[in-house]
């Protein structure tokens, strides 16, 4: 699916209401692997790669959550989707924040997941202290110097990625095949691929400026915020609380960051009664 600046793929199956997934950095729509199949049996589900990752088109710029807003909003137009349920995950909880703020008509329900939106905690998780290990946030520090950044990286996305899928888990990194790992690790060696990774994080700034206008209208759709116990955990509801009125939160048991991969039954469970209302 094209757009004015770049090319979009995205995975399709099920049937009845539609539900769009979103998925964050460093994966892509291949992180639904398990949930999304449970969730195609009552909804019609679409699961596309965001601007820079996986499939979809590699650009050097528009990785602020209004921009990807707009390319969200340009898939729902061609799939002729007028309202939607909408999962974000990640950094995908921010494109489907700003969807949410600059079109609410087209969103029935939405959920979001291991995130705290700029402006309302996450500069908080990124700002360094004393206690800070290896399974901390350091990386979303590192990423705002996104030339230092990938200086750092290239030629080791093997090694980041291994970081990554390991330290901010419940128990390591046993719950992702080789197969899903070497996916991964393909596409952030793509060329341009691990400065598009970095430069979705490095927006913060723009979208807690955009973010203000949540604070002084909150959505007021039905929405869910859920965090992993070994992550955000508890912390789940005061990152969500400012950002809607009509807030329901849950704590994933037995899981890290990664969700959808590290405990899917629950996840896909507590997602599907969600969006069934």
């Amino acid at each position: 699916m094209a757009t004015q600046d770049v090319s979009l793929f995205y995975r399709r199956h099920g049937a009845g209401d539609p539900l769009l997934l979103i998925h964050g950095c460093p994966q892509h729509s291949l992180m639904w692997h398990a949930i999304g199949p449970e969730l195609a049996k009552a909804f019609d589900v679409i699961a596309y790669d965001q601007r820079g990752m996986g499939l979809s088109t590699i650009v050097p710029t528009g990785f602020d959550g209004t921009t990807k807003a707009r390319d969200l909003l340009a898939l729902f137009d061609e799939l002729g989707i007028e309202q939607a349920h909408i999962v974000g995950f990640d950094l995908g909880a921010q494109t489907a924040a700003s969807f949410a703020r600059d079109y609410p008509e087209r969103v029935k329900r939405i959920a979001f997941l291991e995130y705290a939106l700029a402006g309302f905690g996450y500069e908080e998780h990124m700002n360094p202290k004393p206690d800070w290990t290896l399974a901390s946030n350091w990386h979303l520090a590192f990423f705002m110097v996104p030339e230092a950044a990938e200086f750092l990286i290239r030629d080791r996305e093997r090694q980041m990625l291994s970081w990554w899928f390991y330290h901010i888990s419940y128990s390591g990194d046993s719950y992702m095949s080789p197969e899903h790992f070497e996916a991964y690790v393909r596409s952030l060696s793509k060329p341009g691929a691990l400065r598009a990774c970095i430069e979705h994080y490095a927006q913060v700034w723009d979208d807690a400026r955009d973010n203000a206008v949540i604070r002084e209208n909150p959505l007021t759709m039905p929405t869910l915020a859920m965090g992993g116990e070994a992550s955000l955990g508890p912390a789940v509801e005061p990152a969500w609380r400012d950002v809607a009125t009509n807030l329901t939160t849950r704590v994933i048991p037995k899981a890290g960051h990664w969700l959808s991969d590290e405990n899917p039954g629950f996840t896909a469970q507590a997602l599907g009664d969600f969006f069934k209302g």
